[in-house]
């Protein structure tokens, strides 16, 4: 039976940001009678690699048509090509996107029997998708012999792929309730043969409890980023090779041979309603996905000429993707290096993405421990403004929410810039600028000290500091110029809605506001350029509160607010964080 079509919004939205004409693959999953196209390469005009960045996609997402754009009267021809390269469908698809004076057209088509057959398709939002789907995250270690040659190394890599096929190898998820479940070749233990993917995804999520210990009733909220599982991978093995297993992540050289430390961290994409039964094969598929890689990487290395270095995994998820990207790099090499420079240039192309964020860098891949984590994630997700007819920008990437008494630190009634300074260090950490940690209120307060800001009293004391300070720490701590805009009064914000909409496209960070003696963070605006009406989307510091999202909404302290929210007596500083050029 004919799968029915669907493709993400956020597919289309990047097909309408390319600028210029071309073609690559597509690349989606199959759940029970769908297929949803989650994301796509471009392909060089000489040569159409169609399968060659597959592994670097999470398992369950593979290829499954192409796209072209305008006229493509070679289209069946190139489907015929990859015919063979198409593991999910027997009837790939042909995306068509016609652009004609601006305007954006998609036509789908199916090749069947030799030919192309137009069907019709079903859009899918970003939102609907991290409903319905969750990620495992595959983690476990694994040791490999092999002698410092292009042979041995393949050899090595394609028999541990064979014996994790053969059964080897057990998954263990660890539940909330301290009751596991496990997985082998024929049995689940710990869950009914026949469930859903989605009582897994039950079974690991922590339940809240209120203050009297029962349990909190459940909120629905709007989800902004996929749930994670995180599953062990348990090799079979005697005692004695347990006893012999080396913890070293550093090659060991023993005459000219390799004792490769192999650490497993994989991902798999799954639909809630896919039966648990399959995910014993799903997880084999991922092991093998990432062993491809990790051995691609070293035999890179080796034709390079350079000593071999431990292969690392990175998992990425740019903006508006809708789906991760893993890439594997050598231990050895920097993320300045020029080679590396070079390969991440290339994937730029390759996805589509703009060279105007260091996406690849490793110090953007992501940081599922943070997502875990108790801090609030982009809680302004799901707000909505009321401007008839205005323009809405809003802050792009993830930041997390900074506010008095976090880190069990009272700074209630005088912290309220350093917790804006401390969101606006976290939004720069997550989209890779910097390695920097977030500074503490006393690492601000001895940096003032020390480049002459400040007295030595100024130290563990409870001083305010204002845009000035917040924008000479940035530079500090993370080398982040900012530009600082003065207002005469809260009235005369009203008049910079064109200055503000500037910023958010154009640099997409937050931007710390300081009046009178509070501080607040500006997270976007929505502005109607004709009738001049313009409202804020304001991060509040002052919450004294526990990080719960729907309080933080509910009550306004993460929010759009007008005009009158600010002080018509006070002057206002904005200090505007500028990205920096790296890549």
């Amino acid at each position: 039976m004919t799968p029915n079509l669907q493709i993400s919004q956020l597919v289309i939205n990047r097909l309408k940001n390319l600028k210029n004409e071309c073609s690559g693959g597509l690349f989606g999953l199959m759940y029970s009678k769908n297929l949803i196209i989650m994301g796509f390469d471009l392909e060089s005009s000489d040569k159409l690699n169609f399968k060659k960045m597959q592994d670097n996609f999470p398992t369950e997402i593979d290829l499954c048509g192409l796209f072209k754009f305008d006229e493509c009267s070679d289209a069946e021809a190139h489907m015929q090509e990859i015919l063979s390269c198409v593991d999910i469908t027997d009837n790939p698809i042909l995306l068509k996107v016609n652009r004609e004076r601006d305007n954006f057209e998609l036509q789908a088509s199916q090749y069947r029997n030799g030919k192309l057959e137009t069907i019709e398709y079903e859009i899918v939002s970003e939102t609907e998708i991290y409903k319905q789907f969750f990620y495992a995250r595959l983690i476990g270690y694994i040791e490999l012999a092999a002698d410092k040659c292009e042979k041995s190394i393949k050899n090595e890599f394609l028999s541990l792929r064979k014996r994790l096929a053969s059964g080897n190898v057990i998954f263990k998820i660890k539940c909330a309730n301290n009751n596991p479940i496990f997985f082998d070749t024929n049995n689940i233990i710990g869950l009914d043969q026949e469930a859903n993917l989605s009582e897994i995804l039950e079974f690991t999520r922590v339940k809240k409890t209120d203050e009297g210990g029962k349990k909190s009733k459940k909120v629905e909220q709007t989800p902004s980023d996929f749930s994670v599982v995180n599953i062990t991978c348990l090799l079979k093995k005697s005692d004695e090779n347990d006893k012999n297993q080396r913890k070293s992540l550093n090659f060991i050289l023993e005459k000219n041979r390799l004792l490769i430390p192999i650490k497993i961290d994989t991902l798999a994409a799954l639909h809630i309603n896919t039966k648990a039964i399959a995910l014993y094969d799903i997880l084999i598929e991922s092991l093998c996905r990432t062993l491809r890689l990790i051995e691609d990487n070293m035999l890179e290395q080796l034709e390079r000429g350079k000593e071999v270095s431990v292969p690392s995994t990175y998992h990425f998820k740019p903006d508006n993707f809708g789906h991760f990207y893993t890439c594997i790099y050598a231990d050895a090499i920097s993320d300045d290096n020029d080679y590396l420079k070079l390969k991440r240039r290339e994937l730029h192309q390759q996805l589509g993405i703009q060279l105007n964020k260091p996406v690849f860098r490793r110090a953007n891949n992501y940081q599922f421990d943070v997502v875990n984590s108790s801090l609030l994630i982009n809680p302004h997700v799901g707000l909505k403004s009321t401007v008839d007819g205005g323009k809405q920008s809003l802050v792009q990437g993830r930041y997390t929410y900074h506010h008095y008494m976090q880190d069990n630190f009272n700074d209630d009634g005088w912290g309220c810039a350093y917790r804006s300074l401390q969101t606006l260090c976290s939004w720069f950490r997550f989209q890779g600028y910097t390695e920097a940690k977030i500074p503490s209120h006393e690492d601000i307060q001895r940096y003032l000290v020390k480049v002459g800001d400040k007295q030595s009293n100024f130290i563990n004391s409870r001083q305010w500091i204002g845009s000035t300070e917040v924008a000479m720490c940035l530079n500090g701590f993370m080398n982040i110029e900012s530009k600082i805009m003065h207002v005469g009064s809260g009235t005369d914000l009203a008049s910079k809605g064109s200055e503000l909409i500037y910023h958010f496209e154009s640099q997409g960070t937050p931007i710390m506001i300081g009046g009178g003696v509070l501080a607040h963070t500006i997270l976007g605006v929505d502005f109607n350029n004709s009738t001049g009406e313009l409202k804020f989307l304001i991060l509040d510091p002052h919450f004294t509160g526990a990080d719960e999202l729907n309080v933080v909404q509910n009550k306004g302290w993460c929010g759009w607010k007008g005009i009158n929210f600010w002080d018509k007596n006070s002057y206002y500083n904005l200090c505007m964080p500028q990205k920096p050029v790296i890549f």
